[in-house]
């Protein structure tokens, strides 16, 4: 049984060998995709997802479509073995996209790098959990954690809002504290507001007139003191009045004032608003003329992109003729010709013969290679590629059905040209599943669609 199973697209094969050759130093690793002869599927690489107690799932840009690795990556967080790391910055499937993961994303080898080390200590987690060190036998309330499903980081533990009877907090000690000192300032004030004196209260004059009522001999000065100060209480309210008028005339200014500021802070607003409405409108022609020419600019590449599907079509449709003529030439000259006996393995009709019928003169032909770029074709384009195929004269080929297929693989040393991988069939299973057969060990399987597979055409003569 394997310490670490590790789930990840066929084409990031090269990439995750630097982590392999490190996590080997380590635990022993399974991530060789290749089914040994005699073995099925779950023979193998299914045991090893179903008994590795760690699933490292590596995301990148071909993982996150990969049907497969979503499958391996949800059978790991089901069984809790889910240990996932970046190895480009994209964002995870759905059901996927909160649980953390180590960022290798910049990784040169360095076991230093802080996302290899928070790898490691998730992967020993769950390869190991007994062996992790136990800080407190005490029962504690629950940890916040941020978890990257196995890392074992945590944030600190939140102390408890209860405190063991008898004991008084030190907030509660400052409670008391600021009770008591303003308790006290209330009884200080209370006693120095008591012993201030009390303010006297002074004896009204009598008046004037009350004083020598009844001495003749004072009237007079008594009267020229009243006209004295009627004289005074008219000049103070005169002095009074020209005061009242002089801050009335101030008053008066002060609103003409505040009156013409107001009138130029709204004359400036108008300014400042028509300046912005300019602005604005301005921005607005600037926005719909930059929009009309991108517009036009797209119409223009439009119709480049239809003149030039237009001339390839036309072109196809020329090479096909030409083609289609050339293998009517060839085909005239061989049925000319005398005919001979035909076996597995000749070079015929623009490949090599793979399967002959009982009269030795009809049967299918391969292509000598694999159509270009490996392992690249999903279904659909396998089945394109072909029937857009001009090889050798010959326009009339085909994605080999399943039955074709594996007459090919069992011929496939008299053909030669064949990688170990997956190649395509045009047998479908259903409108997400086609069969497909594995050339390593001769296994047909039923697998997605999208994914990309090698393609070998035929065609029958």
């Amino acid at each position: 049984m394997p310490d670490i199973f590790i789930s990840y697209a066929h084409e990031d094969q090269e990439r995750v060998r630097p982590i392999v050759q490190e996590l080997e130093k380590r635990w022993s690793v399974f991530w060789d995709k290749k089914i040994p002869p005699g073995k099925t599927w779950e023979d193998s690489i299914g045991k090893a997802l179903e008994e590795s107690p760690c699933v490292l799932v590596v995301w990148s840009h071909s993982s996150v479509k990969s049907d497969w690795v979503k499958e391996e990556a949800d059978v790991a967080r089901k069984r809790d073995t889910f240990v996932p790391l970046f190895l480009d910055k994209v964002e995870p499937p759905m059901g996927f996209r909160r649980i953390h993961a180590a960022d290798l994303s910049d990784w040169k080898n360095n076991n230093a790098h802080q996302g290899f080390q928070l790898l490691v200590g998730a992967i020993e987690s769950k390869i190991s959990p007994a062996t992790l060190p136990v800080t407190d036998s005490r029962q504690v309330s629950k940890p916040d954690t941020v978890s990257l499903e196995g890392a074992g980081h945590t944030s600190p533990q939140r102390k408890s809002a209860l405190q063991p009877v008898g004991n008084v907090s030190w907030v509660q000690k400052k409670q008391i504290l600021i009770v008591v000192a303003v308790v006290m300032l209330v009884i200080l004030g209370v006693v120095w507001s008591m012993k201030q004196p009390q303010s006297k209260v002074e004896p009204k004059p009598a008046p004037i007139a009350e004083v020598v009522k009844g001495n003749p001999e004072a009237e007079a000065p008594r009267k020229a003191e009243a006209a004295r100060l009627r004289a005074e209480q008219d000049a103070a309210t005169r002095r009074e009045a020209e005061a009242a008028k002089v801050r009335q005339d101030a008053e008066d200014r002060r609103k003409v004032e505040d009156a013409r500021l107001l009138a130029a802070k709204d004359a400036s607003a108008r300014r400042a608003a028509e300046v912005a409405k300019a602005k604005q409108e301005a921005e607005a022609r600037l926005k719909a003329e930059k929009d009309l020419a991108r517009r036009e600019a797209k119409a223009k590449e439009k119709l480049d992109a239809d003149a030039r599907r237009e001339a390839k079509a036309v072109k196809l449709i020329a090479d096909k003729e030409a083609a289609r003529r050339e293998a009517a030439v060839v085909k005239a000259r061989q049925e000319a010709e005398p005919k001979k006996t035909l076996k597995i393995g000749d070079e015929y009709g623009g490949g090599k013969i793979f399967s002959l019928d009982a009269t030795g003169q009809h049967g299918l032909i391969a292509a000598k290679a694999d159509l270009p770029g490996g392992d690249i074709y999903t279904w659909e384009a396998a089945k394109k590629a072909c029937r857009e195929l001009v090889n050798n004269g010959y326009s009339d080929w085909h994605l080999p059905t399943k039955e074709e297929l594996n007459k090919l693989y069992l011929n496939r040393s008299a053909v030669g040209g064949f990688s170990d991988g997956y190649y395509w069939s045009s047998t479908e299973v259903s409108a997400d599943y086609a069969w497909a057969q594995y050339f390593y060990n001769g296994n047909q399987y039923y697998i997605n669609k999208s994914v990309g597979w090698c393609v070998r055409a035929v065609r029958a003569f």
